[in-house]
Formats: C-alpha cells, structure tokens, sequence
C-alpha cells in the first residue's frame, strides 16, 4: 500500500515537471477564465434576484389594495416569483461546485431560467 501512494506522487509530480511553461500557462489560463465566467454569472444572478425582490414588493402592494377578483391572480404571480427566486438562490449556490466540464450545461440552465423570469418581470 506504501508503495502504490509513493509510485502514485512519484507519477504525478513526473506529470507535473513535465508540463512545459506553456502548457501551465494554459492551464492557468482557463481556471482564470472559469473565475471570470463565475463571477461574472453570479453578479447577472444576484441582479436578477434584486429584480425579482423589487417586482415582489410592487406585487405585495398591489395585492394589499386589489380588489378580491384581482388578488388570486396577483398571488399566483407572486408565488411563480418566489418560486423562481428560489431557483435562482438554488443556482447560485450551485455555482461554486460547477466544474469546465459541466459549465456550458450549468449556463444553460441558468440562461433558460433567466429568459422565463425576465418574461414575468416584463
């Protein structure tokens, strides 16, 4: 067992040091890069929640002076944003573990989820 962990960082440091310049250049490149696109989607959905927040508090208002016709319809649109919301709280904490190879699929998603609550904001 104590020789498979020490031929096990033996290799990995070999890999290591033969990585030319460049090609750790690269590699620090693109975790840079996957920074970039993380934080950069986390500001988008921290706007979107802002936006998600202040429309609640506009439809709380409404649904206080609504007539009884118009509250169930201004509930369910509230309990959609919450809904959504939730969502997108889920998602952000979701960001942190998202990994380059699942990352296209992960903003994807967001990007769908983005698109329908904009159509409710609207």
């Amino acid at each position: 067992m104590r020789f498979s962990r020490v031929l096990f960082v033996f290799i990995m440091s070999a890999l290591l040091f033969s990585c030319s310049n460049e090609q750790k250049d690269d590699i620090r490149d693109m975790g840079e890069e996957m920074r970039k696109q993380k934080d950069e989607l986390q500001s988008e959905i921290n706007e979107a929640i802002e936006e998600i927040d202040a429309k609640l508090e506009e439809l709380k208002e409404e649904l206080a002076e609504a007539s009884e016709d118009s509250k169930e319809s201004i509930q369910e649109e509230i309990d959609e944003l919450n809904g959504n919301k939730s969502k997108l709280e889920e998602k952000l904490d979701e960001l942190g573990d998202a990994t380059e190879e699942g990352w296209e699929d992960f903003e994807d998603g967001v990007d769908d989820l983005m698109d329908d609550i904009g159509d409710e904001l609207e």
